[in-house]
C-alpha cells in the first residue's frame, strides 16, 4: 500500500466494486459522503489503483458529557495490510481532530474479525439495536 488520501470523485467506480454493491445508490452516497464536512473518506491506493478505502465521521453529541467521537464504518479492503493501513489512518486522524473515543462500526456476523480488531486496541463494548424505516 503506497498511500492513504481524501477520496476523489474519480474514485467513484472503484469504491462501487469494493463494496459489490449496486452502483448508482452507493455512487451517490459516496459523492454526498465526500462533501460532508464532518465525514472524511479516504481510499488507500497502491500500484494497482484503489486498494481499500475507509470513512470517519467525527459527532459531538450529549453522550459521554458531550465529548467528541469518531465513527470508523465503511472499511474495505483488497487484503488485511491495506485494512490495517486504514485501522491506523482511522486511530490517528481521530485523534488529531480531537475524539476521546472512537468506536468502531462492523457487524456480529464478522465474529472472526474480533482479534484483529484487539489488536488494535478496539474492545467489544456494547451491543446496539437498529430499525428498518
Amino acid at each position: 500500500m503506497d498511500v492513504i488520501r481524501r477520496a476523489r470523485a474519480t474514485d467513484v467506480e472503484a469504491l462501487v466494486r469494493l463494496f459489490g454493491a449496486p452502483g448508482e445508490p452507493l455512487a451517490a452516497a459516496l459523492r454526498e459522503l465526500m462533501n460532508t464536512p464532518h465525514v472524511t473518506l479516504v481510499v488507500a491506493e497502491d500500484d494497482n489503483g484503489v486498494a481499500g478505502t475507509a470513512q470517519l465521521t467525527v459527532l459531538r453529541g450529549l453522550g459521554w458529557e458531550g465529548a467528541t467521537r469518531g465513527l470508523l464504518e465503511g472499511i474495505r479492503a483488497v487484503r488485511r495490510g491495506v485494512t490495517s493501513a486504514l485501522l491506523t489512518w482511522g486511530i490517528d486522524e481521530a485523534r488529531r481532530r480531537g475524539c476521546t473515543r472512537l468506536h468502531l462500526d462492523s457487524g456480529l456476523a464478522r465474529a472472526d474479525l474480533g482479534d484483529f480488531y484487539a489488536r488494535f486496541g478496539f474492545a467489544h463494548s456494547y451491543q446496539g439495536f437498529t430499525r428498518a424505516l
